[in-house]
């Protein structure tokens, strides 16, 4: 194959390789922005104009490729110099060096791009973790704190309960009080006409009788009937 030839070979691979160096950098300055950005912290958009992560492989694997073809079309120039009839001048050996010295410079502009998305996507996934993190604990907290409030409102209720419990019976021992008042202004009265009418002191004792059994079976109904209100508030 002639030098000329070989060259535009050499010369097309090269802006075909330029070209994808040149949209792979836009490409990784597209990543570190979006990632950048304090709304899209923890988030890599793949969206839009920018490649997904499938597409970025195909393009590094398609860069390297070209890489290695640059630099075997390489060999192949220099190859067609080394005809001893025909010996290289100055502008075949300047075009060799010039395109060895771009190959070198895509290699590390692909290498240093390829490194920049790796820092990138780790730095992705390492806030994505801080993110989770601190989600598991706010809703691990949120839980804690609910049942604190569920427990305190549960206990309100108990003592409310309690409290509407205690003034019922003290309102019964006061109506009970004022029962007794009564009834002892009443024993006051017949003991007095007792003392006046023969007959009525044995009526008197059949009602103090019974107004002390009716006494009795009140006291013991009211009891009862605490017990199963405080029983039932502290269940609740």
């Amino acid at each position: 194959m002639t030098w000329e030839v070989q060259s535009r070979r050499v010369r097309q691979t090269q802006s075909r390789l330029d070209a994808k160096l040149t949209a792979y950098s836009q490409y990784v300055s597209d990543l570190a922005r979006k990632n950048a950005a304090p709304s899209d912290a923890v988030s890599v958009d793949m969206s839009g104009s920018t490649p997904s992560v499938q597409d970025r492989a195909a393009m590094e694997a398609e860069i390297q490729a070209l890489l290695v073809q640059y630099s075997d079309e390489l060999d192949e120039l220099g190859t067609t110099l080394n005809d001893p009839l025909l010996p290289p001048n100055n502008t075949q050996k300047h075009a060799i060096q010039r395109h060895r010295e771009l190959l070198l410079d895509f290699e590390r502009e692909f290498f240093r791009s390829k490194t920049h998305v790796r820092q990138v996507l780790d730095r992705h996934q390492l806030l994505g973790h801080v993110k989770q993190d601190i989600h598991d604990y706010r809703t691990q907290h949120a839980s804690e704190v609910q049942s604190y409030l569920d427990e305190r409102s549960h206990l309100e209720r108990s003592h409310l309960m309690m409290d509407e419990t205690l003034d019922q019976a003290y309102a019964t021992q006061q109506e009970f009080r004022g029962q007794r008042e009564q009834l002892g202004h009443t024993l006051t009265r017949l003991t007095r006409i007792a003392a006046q009418m023969p007959g009525v002191q044995s009526i008197i004792s059949l009602i103090s009788r019974r107004r002390r059994r009716d006494t009795i079976v009140l006291a013991v109904v009211i009891g009862v009937c605490l017990v199963i209100l405080l029983f039932v508030g502290v269940r609740r």
